[in-house]
């Protein structure tokens, strides 16, 4: 039962990011939240059970978020794979501190941001500006994910070493 844990907090995170988030954000700012809940569980997914785990997390509800609410299949589904794939190369090395994992997540969200506007940018979906994207939705969603990252952290962790331990007696 335990194994069903992680997909299904990854999958909740999945709901909440693309619709309940909407309904919560205030609508008169210049300001844009954007929730990165996916981005964060993948990083802490490849810190905690390694890069194939995380690969997969992000491949798997990158196309998820892909098909039910963007317009162009795989921009989420590669981006996400890539985050899980490449930003895991140092995990042995960070797993105990939680500054330099914090770092991490907040240097994918950063990434991953501005791969998608980068892309938007060339396709032409987009002519917002780069100060004003900077502005008005990057630091916006550093800071929201980051609070996140900070308050998932810990509860992650502990869930990450039930199911880890749960798995090593199932092993036996």
């Amino acid at each position: 039962m335990s194994r069903f844990y992680i997909p299904g907090l990854v999958f909740v995170l999945l709901i909440v990011e693309g619709t309940l988030f909407q309904l919560m954000t205030p609508t008169h700012t210049d300001s844009v939240l954007v929730p990165r809940f996916l981005i964060v569980m993948v990083v802490l997914i490849g810190l905690h059970f390694g890069r194939q785990s995380s690969l997969f997390y992000g491949l798997a509800f990158g196309f998820c978020y892909d098909i039910v609410y963007t317009q162009l299949l795989g921009v989420y589904a590669f981006g996400l794979a890539f985050i899980g794939y490449f930003f895991i190369f140092f995990s042995k090395r960070i797993q105990d501190s939680l500054l330099i994992q914090l770092m991490l997540v907040l240097s994918a969200i950063l990434f991953f941001e501005y791969y998608q506007y980068g892309l938007y940018l060339l396709i032409g979906l987009t002519d917002l500006p780069a100060s004003s994207f900077a502005i008005e939705r990057l630091l916006p969603s550093l800071i929201l994910n980051s609070a996140f990252a900070i308050l998932i952290y810990y509860p992650a962790r502990k869930l990450f070493e039930h199911v880890k331990k749960q798995a090593n007696l199932r092993a036996r």
